[in-house]
């Protein structure tokens, strides 16, 4: 089993993050995202997509340098990252790091979002991330750890989610929260941890660098 995999798409991709792109057990390089690795010195286990955002250069490298290269046709139902996170989830790792999920196509970063749901029904850690967020689903009780970011921000995945919060500066107890409200954004931490408990509902988390 791969504990760790790595899904690098398409969208932007900062450098800071290939230290621990390299440390993945498994790597998915999503269309162009698998060309930014090879450029980047890192072979990705497999390429996949319908490669209509890389030049014919570069897809004659991918071909040339990765083992499994799966083609889909550009008129499908599901996009490339969608087929990547299918793929990843048959490989039932651990736990999943989405680079180059978000970028300046909103309905594709919108639609990266709404997948990290693939990974909670399947009971694998997942977490889309960025040089300015890092964001997640949680459904019960989870602990989590302050990272390089100084904002939180917790919003309603399901129509309402009832939340409680301890470790943050604002603290809440059996807080309803539904769609269309405001009042997760920007809490902080107070220490090194904070204890996100979802009662019912499913909550979307990020952390926001500004």
């Amino acid at each position: 089993m791969n504990k760790h995999i790595g899904i690098v798409g398409g969208g932007t991709v900062s450098d800071t993050f290939l230290p621990e792109i390299q440390k993945a057990d498994y790597i998915i390089g999503v269309d162009h995202g698998a060309a930014w690795l090879i450029v980047h010195g890192i072979t990705p286990n497999i390429a996949i997509g319908d490669f209509d955002s890389v030049t014919k250069e570069e897809f004659a490298r991918i071909k040339q340098s990765v083992k499994t290269v799966m083609v889909h046709p550009a008129e499908k139902d599901f996009t490339d990252m969608e087929l990547a996170v299918i793929e990843a989830i048959k490989l039932k790792p651990k736990c999943v790091v989405i680079y180059g999920g978000i970028g300046t196509r909103l309905d594709h970063t919108l639609g990266t979002v709404q997948l990290l749901e693939h990974f909670l029904v399947a009971g694998i850690a997942a977490r889309l991330a960025d040089d300015h967020n890092d964001i997640c689903l949680v459904s019960g009780k989870q602990i989590v750890q302050k990272g390089a970011f100084r904002y939180i921000s917790i919003l309603p995945f399901s129509q309402s989610a009832t939340v409680s919060l301890h470790g943050f500066l604002y603290e809440a107890s059996h807080l309803q929260l539904t769609r269309g409200m405001t009042r997760g954004i920007s809490n902080e931490f107070v220490g090194k941890t904070g204890t996100i408990d979802i009662h019912k509902g499913i909550a979307l988390v990020i952390q926001s660098r500004d």
